[in-house]
């Protein structure tokens, strides 16, 4: 027998990720998108066109649901970044799944609080998780990815460059907390995602190193930093990250992952190994293969794109989404748990650390 779908409600659901994952769970055979957490008029629109119903806040959700008036077995909270931690943790409380969009907290103490919440719910014997949005987990190119360096493809893998630069338009600005230290910033919107890409891919990081660039728009946030970063691996690699330059070296244009973002194909990490190195996500290896591995700087270099087939068609969102069906079920553990967004998040810290003393920070490792 086909398990009946469950019911999701987005927290958020009329900002920009809100709507990408209202629409995923409308689209999802096994969800229903039972009602909706959004306080603003285009939450109130939101709601009226889905004819479902809308709340002010997730005390009424739970209220209501209390009563027996609407059913959520799981929570999407798509909500500013100080607010993920306590939303979590009413929703788990309340023996809801949660999965809290990336980055999982502002700060790794709270982070923790989220952590022992969940353990608390499930000690319990609720069916409440908690996981963490960092999707790209999921993203064809990563899988790909992952597989190429866990085979040994690659031989072993001893250095990394990455990059992610785009330009975010002034009206992008308009909401107070992306100007605000501690809320906005490339570093913890946009870096927290390629650090839990390579923490996925390589390991755990131990320290990092980072100089700030130049402002151009006067606003407290950082714009451009570059970075050296240390594995538990051994592994060393350096990443350039930016929303202030015109490029097209970022992940969402070289993978199309953002529909809203064109995709323009370019590589925006490179690996390097012993035996080959690859290009992400363009998904070329090069390599001395025909020659048993035995070539060298003198020796032309191969390559092939052979790892381009392992790339399919499914929205990572899709996956994410099938991921917290099974979660919620029992069937699996989440493939980022709030643990994992945590310790993204440490980096994230030390990141910022480094940024402010321009000194070598070491990750911090608290017990999970």
């Amino acid at each position: 027998m086909t398990p009946a779908p469950i019911n999701i409600t987005v927290i958020g659901a009329a900002g920009l990720i809100g709507r990408r994952h209202a629409q995923h769970v409308l689209s999802e055979p096994t969800t229903t998108l039972s009602c909706i957490v959004d306080p603003t008029p285009a939450g109130t629109a939101l709601a009226e066109s889905l004819s479902i119903p809308n709340y002010d806040s997730v005390a009424a959700l739970l209220a209501t649901r209390t009563a027996g008036q609407v059913s959520v077995d799981a929570a999407i909270v798509a909500t500013p970044n100080t607010t993920h931690v306590p939303l979590g943790i009413l929703c788990v409380d309340a023996d809801i799944t949660a999965l809290v969009e990336k980055p999982v907290s502002v700060d790794g103490a709270s982070a923790i609080s989220l952590i022992r919440a969940a353990e608390a719910a499930k000690a319990r014997g609720s069916m409440a998780r908690v996981l963490v949005g960092h999707h790209r987990r999921h993203n064809p190119y990563i899988r790909a990815t992952k597989k190429a360096v866990s085979s040994g493809v690659l031989g072993r893998v001893l250095a990394f460059q990455g990059v992610w630069a785009l330009l975010k338009e002034a009206a992008y600005f308009g909401v107070e907390w992306r100007k605000q230290e501690g809320s906005g910033g490339p570093i913890l919107i946009n870096m927290i995602h390629e650090i839990d890409n390579l923490r996925y891919l390589f390991g755990d990081i131990v320290s990092v190193f980072v100089e700030r660039g130049e402002a151009t728009r006067g606003h407290p946030v950082e714009e451009t930093i570059a970075m050296t970063l240390r594995f538990n691996s051994g592994i060393i690699g350096t990443f350039v990250c930016s929303d202030a330059v015109a490029s097209p070296y970022n992940w969402e244009s070289a993978s199309g992952e953002n529909p809203l973002i064109p995709k323009t194909g370019q590589a925006v990490y490179t690996i390097l190994g012993t035996r080959g190195s690859l290009s992400v996500p363009e998904m070329r290896r090069w390599h001395y293969d025909s020659i048993d591995g035995e070539g060298c700087w003198t020796t032309p270099i191969e390559f092939d794109d052979a790892l381009k087939t392992e790339i399919d068609d499914v929205p990572p969102f899709t996956l994410q989404l099938r991921d917290l069906v099974a979660v919620h079920r029992g069937e699996k553990e989440p493939t980022c748990s709030a643990e994992e967004g945590a310790k993204s998040l440490f980096v994230v810290e030390a990141i910022t650390k480094s940024m402010r003393t321009r000194q070598v920070v070491d990750v911090e490792k608290p017990e999970l």
